[in-house]
């Protein structure tokens, strides 16, 4: 191989490196000794232990900040991805006024940082009564205009004529969208619905904010006040606790990582 053709994968392998590292270097330093965490440099190089997971497991409930987190981002991701179903089928197959003009202000949303509306979105819950539930989390996170961007551009582009043919057999509306469309885009909706389940399972702020009582704590919270609370300077278990917190999303994407880079790259060079 030339050396000019050989200097992109050297760079591809070193920005992978540079990505994976803090993370093989957390999964040593879980696996370390608590007296071994500051005798050597690099992670795994001494005895192994899962001491400091036991202590992570006592001390934390971890089932329970699972489960509020499982709630959060599965009940995020999924009302996104409805929401996003039904907006992106009007806005790519009905006509009625103002139609660019809604969809302009839904890509303009995708513009504003969600950290832009903590403020009245907390004062709002705050009114409902919606503070410290799984509903107060998961609503302001159904605003977001990503979903029907997204599936708005994979609609555009399937044959109109399939669907005019369903229509000649009488389909309609329900069927159209259920039985049509929803099937063959079912890869999109999977990576989608990936998507925004690992952007919610890894949100930090807007949790803290909502749901501040230890019962209501998902993995980030949790993790946050163990590293400043008893967990403080206990290296080993707090990065136990990290792992565990990462470790499902990382298999999520591992798991359907084909689907999420295809379905994205091709969903933004749609339309």
């Amino acid at each position: 191989m030339k050396p000019r053709a050989l200097l992109p994968h050297v760079l591809l392998a070193l920005a992978v490196l540079a990505a994976f590292l803090p993370l093989f270097y957390q999964l040593g330093l879980s696996l370390t000794p608590p007296e071994r965490i500051f005798s050597s440099p690099w992670p795994l190089a001494g005895p192994l232990t899962l001491e400091n997971y036991r202590v992570v497991l006592e001390r934390l409930p971890m089932g329970l900040y699972t489960l509020n987190t499982l709630v959060f981002a599965l009940g995020s991701a999924l009302g996104q991805v409805v929401l996003g179903l039904l907006a992106a089928y009007a806005f790519a197959y009905r006509r009625f006024p103002l139609q660019e003009v809604l969809f302009a202000l839904f890509v303009v949303s995708m513009l504003v940082p969600f950290v832009v509306t903590y403020l009245p979105n907390y004062l709002l819950l705050a009114r409902l009564g919606l503070l410290n539930t799984h509903l107060g989390l998961i609503l302001p996170m159904l605003t977001a205009g990503y979903a029907t961007f997204f599936l708005r551009q994979h609609f555009r582009s399937f044959p109109r004529e399939i669907l005019e043919a369903a229509q000649v057999d009488g389909a309609g509306t329900w069927h159209l969208l259920f039985r049509v469309l929803v099937p063959a885009n079912l890869p999109a909706l999977v990576a989608l619905g990936v998507t925004l389940f690992i952007g919610a399972w890894n949100q930090f702020i807007w949790p803290l904010l909502v749901a501040n009582r230890p019962e209501m704590y998902v993995l980030t919270v949790a993790v946050q006040r163990f590293a400043g609370g008893e967990g403080a300077n206990a290296w080993g278990p707090m990065m136990a606790a990290s792992v565990l917190a990462t470790l499902p999303t990382l298999l999520l994407f591992l798991l359907f990582h084909r689907w999420v880079l295809e379905n994205l790259l091709e969903g933004g060079v749609r339309g």
